[in-house]
């Protein structure tokens, strides 16, 4: 099941209301950042109609409330905006304007990468037919080493957080992880480094993390602004998070209802997947513990992957739960790296899994180009292998099927 951003957070509006009193979603702190929704998204969809509601909205609040919102935070795509360093009053305020339908508390989110690819062979990759033309995959991450040998279709990319120190631009990897992830993605099929799920597919790097690893739920909100208004030619887009936090699911069980969630990091995702048929792609976190107790793992929306090793086994640190849709490779993975253009690493984690499925979902998009999310996700489960009579020593229930991409 998949079920509240926030750990601590409390929900109180009403499933069946399009606007109402809301609060919110956790304990009053001063000069707090706060995500704001101000179009719940829903059937009428478009970036038109939205963006134009948006605008009225925020300048009657920007002009009633004294408020100065810098460009870079109003998300218009998304209909959401950034207010940063809120007083417990105007968020107080902010809470009860009927205009807010969503009023959430920014968090911390951070890479999931644990110490430690041959998961490319295991999955079928090389035996496809689809190699990803034609589908574009946006990291979302701490960017990606611009240059690499490895990475020759890196298009271009977005810097929510820049990078630091030697960096060809604001969008390259200070970190190595975004790096990593994009390799087993796309890696191009050359004659060196490594050989990528879908090496035909266009990459963007999407920088949200630092250099260190973290970054916060506006950010992810931010980046995902960016991806649904970037104009990339109309080709099928596909976004790999390999983060996440804690929280829950405020709509567990449902998948783009009508009525949107409160949440404005989960309101963000449905619009990306639901009103624009973006496919998203999610860790399922490296906790050993319930993916329920994460986001965006936990969202019905997404496609939430676990990670599993070369013994067709599951390690006692990948969460687990229903919420779970599919195993992928996801210890001891090779792949490239950020501290040169011929780097590369070999680190494990539900972030190394992840993007495998990432490519998968690029390669039926490749094939498919007119699908909907919810269409690539069942071809990704209809084509999995079944777990039921591996081994699994984690300690912790494992269903979900294996990726398994022979055939595509």
């Amino acid at each position: 099941m998949k079920r509240l951003l926030l750990a601590s957070a409390l929900l109180v509006l009403a499933a069946c209301q399009q606007q109402a009193r809301v609060e919110p979603q956790a304990a009053w702190v001063p000069t707090q950042t706060y995500i704001a929704i101000l179009e719940p998204g829903g059937p009428h969809g478009g970036l038109a109609p939205l963006a134009a509601r948006f605008s009225e909205k925020l300048s009657a609040l920007e002009r009633e409330l004294g408020l100065s919102i810098p460009a870079e935070d109003r998300l218009e795509a998304v209909g959401a905006v950034i207010l940063r360093n809120l007083t417990p009053a105007q968020a107080r305020r902010l809470a009860q304007d009927p205009r807010v339908y969503a009023l959430t508390p920014d968090q911390e989110v951070k890479a999931y990468a644990q110490t430690v690819p041959w998961g490319v062979d295991r999955i079928g990759a090389p035996t496809t037919t689809a190699k990803g033309a034609g589908v574009s995959v946006y990291v979302v991450d701490t960017g990606i080493k611009v240059g690499h040998e490895d990475l020759t279709n890196l298009v271009g990319g977005y810097a929510v957080v820049k990078c630091r120190g030697k960096c060809r631009t604001a969008y390259d990897d200070d970190n190595g992880h975004g790096t990593h992830v994009a390799g087993t993605i796309a890696a191009a099929n050359n004659s060196v480094g490594v050989l990528g799920v879908a090496p035909a597919a266009e990459l963007w790097a999407v920088k949200v993390l630092s250099g260190s690893g973290s970054g916060s739920t506006s950010g992810i909100v931010q980046g995902l602004n960016w991806v649904i208004a970037h104009n990339n030619g109309g080709k099928p887009k596909v976004v790999n998070m390999s983060l996440g936090g804690s929280g829950t699911d405020d709509q567990d069980g449902q998948y783009c209802p009508a009525v949107r969630s409160t949440n404005a990091f989960h309101n963000v995702i449905q619009k990306a997947v639901c009103d624009y048929k973006i496919t998203v792609v999610v860790a399922a976190g490296n906790e050993g513990d319930n993916a329920a107790n994460h986001t965006p793992a936990a969202y019905d929306e997404v496609i939430t992957v676990s990670a599993t090793n070369s013994q067709d086994d599951w390690p006692s640190w990948s969460n687990y739960g229903p919420d779970v849709d599919i195993a992928a490779p996801g210890v001891s993975v090779l792949s490239t790296w950020h501290t040169s253009t011929s780097a590369y690493n070999t680190i494990s984690g539900t972030s190394m899994a992840t993007p495998h499925v990432a490519g998968a979902a690029a390669l039926v998009l490749s094939r498919y180009p007119s699908y909907t999310p919810a269409q690539v996700k069942q071809a990704l489960l209809q084509n999995a292998e079944s777990t039921a009579t591996w081994n699994n020593s984690s300690g912790h229930p494992h269903s979900e099927p294996f990726l398994n991409v022979r055939g595509f």
